[in-house]
């Protein structure tokens, strides 16, 4: 097996190939990807989507040809755009997906191939979304912070960025660190528009944390749950905790 998809609803890659290894980021639904290496039976690979690698247990992959990957354009898929979706099949199976899964071979009638069968959804969860991408950050709100998840159950501040914007047609990098590469600078916080991406660093400068700027100097991230703080040109204040959290280094526009 050299190329592979996801057809489950997540699965986590890992630092190390052992169940107890750091997880550090997961495939979601139609996620495809390249399979370099393989240790028993675990398999170092390369998400076609933003490039993340890491180890995953072969038996949660279903192998695809050369041809099929080469032909999948993961940006050009429909995704799941609510922050979850139930998906049918006639004989009685279901799958729960959550925001940002693909949908392969999706067609307007709501399905979507799994392996040889065709699954349906309501059409609606799989839309070019209308609102704004605060208004998508927002059903996140009270998600539980969770180091490398990318779903409602459990997402960290570079997932939900990353998720939250795949459902508006941009793709982001996987960490904090790599994702302010991406977009437009802002000069100064006062000229950021809601929905720009806040970057902040900690004490040695290294790029550690993202959020979504609200408006109104506050910010929407994902730190203990996805939640609402106070921000402005020092960083992140914590009105609960009394203190600065998080250093302002800079914003980006992604949109």
């Amino acid at each position: 097996m050299k190329f592979a998809m996801c057809f489950l609803p997540n699965i986590p890659l890992r630092r190390t190939p052992e169940d107890g290894g750091e997880m550090m980021t997961e495939l979601l639904f139609g996620d495809a990807c390249i399979v370099y290496e393989y240790d028993k039976t675990w398999a170092r690979i390369r998400n076609k989507a933003d490039g993340y690698e890491g180890w995953l247990t072969t038996k949660m992959l279903t192998p695809i040809s050369e041809e099929e990957y080469n032909a999948y354009d993961t940006m050009k898929q429909p995704v799941i755009s609510s922050y979850y979706a139930e998906a049918f099949h006639e004989n009685g199976e279901h799958l729960l997906l959550t925001g940002g899964s693909i949908l392969p071979e999706y067609e307007t009638d709501g399905s979507f191939r799994v392996k040889n069968t065709r699954f349906r959804l309501n059409p609606q969860c799989a839309v070019p979304v209308t609102e704004s991408v605060l208004d998508t950050a927002y059903k996140y709100l009270n998600s539980p912070y969770l180091w490398g998840g990318k779903n409602a159950l459990g997402i960290d501040c570079s997932g939900l960025t990353q998720v939250v914007l795949r459902i508006h047609g941009v793709q982001l990098l996987r960490n904090a660190c790599q994702q302010v590469n991406q977009g437009e600078l802002v000069p100064f916080l006062q000229d950021a528009r809601p929905g720009d991406l806040a970057f902040f660093d900690h004490d040695d400068d290294h790029i550690s944390h993202v959020g979504f700027v609200v408006g109104d100097g506050k910010v929407l991230h994902a730190s203990g749950s996805v939640h609402i703080d106070r921000l402005d040109n020092e960083g992140i204040f914590s009105e609960e905790r009394g203190f600065y959290t998080h250093k302002l280094r800079l914003i980006k526009r992604m949109l």
